[in-house]
Formats: C-alpha cells, structure tokens, sequence
C-alpha cells in the first residue's frame, strides 16, 4: 500500500475514525519500539509528519 493510498483511505474516514487512528499512532509511539512493528510505526511517524497533522485535525 502506498502513501497515496493510506492517505486516502484516512481521508475517507469519518472525524471520530481519523480521530482513532491518531489515538492509535499516539500509542504505539509512547510503547516500547523494540519490535520490528512499532519500529516501522516510529519511522512512518517519523516520515510523514504532515499526513499525522492533518488526520489530527
């Protein structure tokens, strides 16, 4: 899945989903990233800062 495609599905969610989504990021940030998973999490963050501001918004 791209990040065209991410984003747009996001985009696609209602306000409380896109709401969900950002509790869930926030998470999984604050857990422990000694995984693989919540490494990958930490750079996707980390790259795309602008699609997690507006899925905040």
């Amino acid at each position: 899945m791209t990040v065209e495609d991410v984003t747009e599905t996001i985009r696609s969610l209602t306000p409380e989903e896109q709401e969900s989504v950002r509790q869930f990021v926030d998470f999984l940030k604050r857990r422990d990233s000694s995984s693989p998973f919540l490494a990958a999490v930490d750079e996707f963050i980390d790259l795309h800062p602008e699609l997690l501001r507006r899925l905040a918004q």
